[in-house]
């Protein structure tokens, strides 16, 4: 590298955050500043955080050729010399000013003393000449007004100093608190880069820095609330950005990415896959439920994209990288910021839907279809009806087009009631090599609200994963269901006039071979 022959510090104003990229662990963080150039010049990027990483430093600018980067750890010790000696000088000042008000208060003291004394002589004065033949009330008069008079006076004065004293230590506290933070920030290490770069003389050069930095971290969360009258639920996207870098980011644009950069850059290691056995006795074999939730592959709705407002969204292979709308100011002290990306209004099926196996009530219920252009990642979701807040809904990811629920509270309106009929084991076959098992429940279904209403009742009944163990629905259960055979989860869609109440019934059986353990059915 040639040596320059002149090396100029640019004049321009401080660099200021002009964007940055938060990982959910990290931060890409861009300072820009403009210099005007005069052949050899060096952009100075001050006051940059100590957890910001040396080996990140990078820098670019646009007609301007690059000569080399340096970076040095420092303190603003020198630079904060003179105002550190402005408030001390203050504080010393504002030390000898209560040190006068302490002799003023001494004075005020001394006063009162003495306005005692002459009380006590008027009143000395007074019981003597009581007892003389002829009393002189005009001189006592006058010697209590005297009395009055220098206490009055030194009330009065002592009041003024108390005041002026309150006046003189607010200041001084308030100085006391601005040369700890001086103190403080004279003592911390920052870091201070030096971008040094040749242009041609006269010209505006725009020089960005960027760096990586820790202590920050994004959660995705969520508003909807559901328009009933417009078959329309509005979710607005987003984002409580925390960060504990010691430098605020006011101003600046916001990218919020789900990348991680170490997790992303790193290939998975192939680890030796072994084989082994090992021998059991023979065991016998008990018929025992297992509740499973199944998770089912949908494919999208291919919907129209939802009407929205802002949320640029971009993709980056693995990731997804959003852009907000306006620019925040993030603090430096790990205070949490919620940053608005987006607000979609996706088109619902709305319904009415209860379980009353598991919470004999009704809920609010709307399917949805993702249509904004970018996934919904896990999150929480606060939901809102006309009515006002509901409550919390924790949403899962949502891949771009596919479908998802949100449930918008209960409804006290419809009522749901579940009543066991029958549970029974008994014999079955000519020599009893199998055992039924009978069940038999029904449902009552209120609707009190003054519209008529179409709800959802659904209840599981056993799937079988043998064999020889047979589960049938029986004719006498209400007509009008669908069942998932792959779940085993019968719904009827049940309408409701207002006012009306309706009864369902859901009757099934087990059949299974006697040499089977049935106690866990």
């Amino acid at each position: 590298m040639y040596l320059l022959p002149l090396t100029l510090v640019a004049l321009a104003t401080t660099s200021q955050v002009s964007s940055v990229v938060i990982y959910p662990d990290r931060a890409q963080v861009t300072r820009a500043r403009t210099v005007t150039c005069t052949h050899a010049t060096t952009a100075v990027f001050e006051h940059l955080p100590p957890a910001a990483s040396r080996e990140s430093f990078r820098a670019r600018a646009t007609g301007a050729t690059l000569e080399g980067l340096t970076a040095e750890t420092r303190t603003r010790e020198q630079e904060l010399a003179p105002e550190l000696a402005k408030w001390e000088a203050r504080a010393v000042e504002l030390d000898r000013e209560l040190v006068t008000l302490d002799a003023a208060a001494r004075q005020a003291k001394d006063l009162d003393r003495l306005s005692q004394g002459f009380t006590e002589v008027a009143v000395a004065r007074v019981t003597h000449e009581l007892t003389a033949s002829k009393a002189d009330t005009r001189t006592w008069a006058s010697a209590f007004d005297s009395a009055l008079a220098v206490r009055l006076r030194a009330v009065k004065e002592a009041r003024d100093v108390a005041e002026k004293q309150r006046a003189v230590e607010q200041r001084q506290a308030e100085a006391e608190a601005e040369l700890a933070r001086l103190k403080t920030l004279a003592a911390r290490s920052e870091q201070h880069v030096e971008v040094r770069l040749s242009c041609p003389e006269g010209s505006q050069v725009r020089v960005e820095l960027t760096y990586l930095v820790g202590g920050t971290s994004w959660v995705p969360l969520y508003e909807a609330r559901e328009e009933e009258a417009s078959g329309v639920v509005e979710l607005t996207t987003l984002a409580t950005v925390r960060q504990e870098t010691g430098e605020d980011w006011a101003g600046a644009k916001l990218f919020l990415s789900t990348a991680q950069p170490r997790q992303d850059a790193t290939p998975p290691e192939v680890t030796p896959l072994h084989v082994s056995a090992v021998q059991k006795p023979k065991e016998r074999k008990v018929l025992v439920r297992r509740e499973e939730q199944h998770a089912h592959a949908e494919a999208g709705a291919g919907a129209e994209d939802a009407e929205g407002q802002g949320l640029r969204v971009s993709a980056q292979g693995l990731s997804v990288q959003w852009e907000a709308q306006e620019a925040t100011r993030v603090p430096g002290d790990g205070s949490a910021v919620r940053v608005r990306l987006g607000r979609h209004r996706l088109k619902a099926n709305l319904s009415w839907r209860t379980v009353p196996k598991l919470h004999p009530v009704v809920f609010r219920v709307a399917r949805l279809a993702n249509t904004t252009p970018f996934p919904l990642l896990p999150g929480p979701v606060s939901l809102f009806r006309d009515t006002g807040f509901l409550g919390h809904q924790q949403l899962g990811r949502v891949a771009k087009g596919a479908p998802f629920e949100l449930t918008f509270g209960l409804e006290e309106g419809l009522r749901v009631k579940r009543t066991v009929v029958e549970e029974v084991q008994r014999p079955k076959g000519l020599f009893g090599g199998k055992q039924r098992f009978r069940y038999a429940y029904r449902f009552q279904l209120t609707n009190l609200r003054e519209r008529p209403e179409t709800v959802e009742l659904s209840e599981h009944i056993p799937v079988s994963e043998l064999e020889d163990v047979k589960v049938e629905l029986e004719p006498e259960s209400t007509a009008g269901y669908t069942l998932a055979a792959e779940d085993g989860i019968a719904t009827w869609k049940v309408k409701l006039a207002p006012g009306q109440e309706r009864t369902v019934d859901l009757l099934f059986h087990v059949d299974a071979p006697s040499s089977y353990d049935t106690g866990g059915l």
